[in-house]
């Protein structure tokens, strides 16, 4: 009966395991999957969103996906220009 209420007991502690949309970093972003390159250079508005919110936090947002994709989109646009960074995203340069 105890090695019953053990297994059970380890087997409700670990259900949690692994969730990503339940990281810290997730709930604090708002998303539970992270955005490509492409849509970044597409949507302007979140693009500066999610700029200014891995600035105010970089020492726990600094290498997530979120912000890793949009400064590199960002890094396309003072490179190219938006309309240029989204052709070429869009061509799969």
């Amino acid at each position: 009966m105890k090695q019953l209420f053990y297994a059970l007991l380890a087997a409700n502690c670990l259900a949690g395991c692994g969730n990503e949309a339940s990281s810290p970093n997730a709930a604090r972003e708002g998303v539970t999957e992270s955005r490509d390159v492409a849509w970044f250079l597409e949507h302007s508005a979140e693009h500066d969103k999610t700029k200014a919110r891995c600035k105010a936090d970089p020492g726990t947002l600094r290498t997530s996906p979120e912000c890793i994709n949009a400064d590199q989109a960002q890094k396309q646009i003072f490179v190219w220009g938006r309309e240029e960074a989204l052709r070429r995203a869009r061509e799969g340069r």
